[in-house]
């Protein structure tokens, strides 16, 4: 799987991202991004997946976008930062370039949750929000 994901992302030009290294204040929503899926489709890279919201809430939230980045799941601590773009419909997620310093932004089309996301015995469970 690993091999055809590095052969798909060769062959089509597209770069893969992560979180920044610093945190921007401009950006005050944290995300852990927990799932990604992509497909390439006639006009570029198709995510969607599973997601939480850290701060300045939890909040569980799926996920689309057509970035131009391919970005990773969150490991440990890993937080991306995001702004609302649209509030609770759309937010604009910074995305690191690797090697450069610099990220782009890509924008996720966001289906809220009344509940958080977290991993539990190798898959993704769902937990109420705290009160």
């Amino acid at each position: 799987m690993l091999t055809f994901l590095s052969l798909f992302l060769a062959f089509a030009q597209i770069s893969v991202g992560g979180p920044t290294q610093v945190q921007d204040p401009a950006y005050p929503v944290r995300i852990r991004i927990l799932e990604r899926n992509a497909s390439r489709g006639g006009f570029g890279v198709r995510m969607w997946g599973r997601a939480d919201i850290v701060a300045p809430q939890q909040q569980g939230f799926d996920y689309e976008s057509d970035c131009s980045e391919v970005f990773m799941v969150s490991h440990g601590e890993e937080l991306y930062s995001a702004r609302w773009k649209k509030q609770d419909q759309q937010l604009e997620m910074l995305v690191s370039r690797m090697g450069t310093g610099k990220s782009n932004k890509c924008v996720l089309k966001a289906d809220l949750k009344p509940y958080i996301y977290e991993f539990e015995n190798g898959g993704i469970v769902t937990r109420p929000l705290a009160k």
